[in-house]
């Protein structure tokens, strides 16, 4: 028997945010055990944390269908549990896309990933179909996703895509993004069908990507994000030296139990 989490990151309070699973294991995780607790939940993410060693585990994720090399909000959620079992940080991760650590500051945790420089890329085939929009442009970055800049905002909220004929585009998800007005510089959506992921409510990772994105273009070292989803949620963005991205939120214990599988 294992106990688990349920957590919701970039939130402020239960229900809101992105809700991930975290499952800590001691020993060596069996890939087919994991994929399969992993489906079960049925969450965008269910992270498996294993200690290697004072203060540093090994991390990895699965979505519903498959293992993925980077999240952001599975990784919030794990250091939250972690800090709740009296870790106090920093915690170290080792990863497939490389050591990450969390820290807290105050009422956030943050954590310190590589950023994925946007590389300007060619708007594929049928994409704005899928979107039901013209995106202004498409940017490539390491975490796989394609990011595309609409008109604004309200273009960005009022999205309702073709999922079948987005999982067909050739990008583990596509990155929706505009300008925003008010107490946040950019709002974003992010859909990935193509990995068991329809819309994913907050999403660390693709801000990896989103970070220096509108760091170029806002002048900013420090942003705040929202992402528009059903759920919503906020991130604060902190660029730094040496290609880092520092990525803040809240997070929110939901409910705890025991995995008899």
């Amino acid at each position: 028997m294992r106990e688990y989490w349920i957590v919701d990151a970039f939130a402020a309070e239960a229900f809101s945010g992105n809700p991930a699973a975290v499952v800590p294991v001691e020993d060596g995780l069996d890939d087919r055990w994991a994929q399969d607790v992993a489906a079960e939940f049925n969450l965008s993410e269910t992270a498996f944390p294993r200690p290697v060693g004072e203060g540093e585990w090994e991390l990895r994720w699965f979505t519903p269908t498959t293992e993925v090399d980077l999240c952001g909000h599975a990784t919030l959620a794990t250091a939250h549990v972690l800090g709740l079992q009296g870790h106090a940080g920093p915690m170290r991760f080792q990863t497939r896309s490389g050591p990450l650590v969390v820290e807290r500051e105050g009422e956030h945790l943050w954590m310190d990933f590589p950023a994925a420089e946007p590389q300007p890329a060619e708007v594929p085939a049928g994409l704005a179909e899928a979107l039901g929009t013209e995106p202004r442009g498409a940017w490539s970055g390491s975490t796989g996703d394609l990011l595309v800049e609409l008109d604004d905002a309200s273009a960005v909220l009022g999205l309702a895509p073709d999922l079948a004929a987005l999982a067909r585009i050739p990008a583990r998800g596509i990155i929706a993004t505009a300008a925003a007005r008010g107490s946040h510089d950019f709002v974003s959506r992010f859909f990935a069908p193509a990995v068991g992921v329809a819309e994913d409510p907050v999403t660390g990772s693709t801000h990896t990507m989103l970070a220096p994105f509108w760091s170029a273009r806002t002048g900013k070292d420090e942003l705040v994000a929202f992402q528009a989803s059903r759920r919503g949620g906020e991130l604060r963005l902190r660029m730094r030296p040496g290609g880092r991205v520092l990525i803040g939120g809240s997070t929110v214990t939901v409910m705890t139990g025991t995995l008899h599988a």
